[in-house]
């Protein structure tokens, strides 16, 4: 009997800065402690959802990495090939979505506010 031993390559994906909206990230994916090049690199925002979407960031180069600035925050999976790594993606500043509505409920109190005020007035 002969025994055959299949080992999986032990694979990664690493990113040298943390990343955040509109910050450049070097995205470095080795494979066995060798450079994993030709690499095609995706990220996959908000997986798991509805909302998913998927990019492609780029290919490696000969030393394994390919760069990514990232244009939305929250959390995403980097992928290249068969691993993925799962990361948050920091706001450079507060999101579009809560300041609109906060905006929303400020004008919403602020109307009645007035609107009672007047009332008050009237004889």
């Amino acid at each position: 009997m002969i025994l055959v031993l299949l080992s999986m390559a032990h694979a990664s994906i690493e990113l040298e800065v943390a990343p955040a909206v509109g910050t450049e990230v070097v995205v470095v994916v080795v494979r066995d402690g060798v450079p994993g090049r030709g690499e095609t690199v995706r990220v996959m925002h908000r997986p798991g959802t509805v909302h998913e979407r998927e990019r492609a960031i780029g290919i490696t180069d000969g030393r394994g990495r390919v760069t990514w600035t990232p244009e939305e925050g929250g959390v995403a999976e980097v992928r290249a090939g068969t691993e993925l790594r799962a990361v948050h993606i920091a706001y450079s500043g507060v999101p579009a979505t809560p300041l609109t509505a906060i905006a929303l409920l400020l004008a919403a109190s602020l109307g009645l506010v007035f609107t009672g005020l007047r009332r008050r007035r009237r004889p």
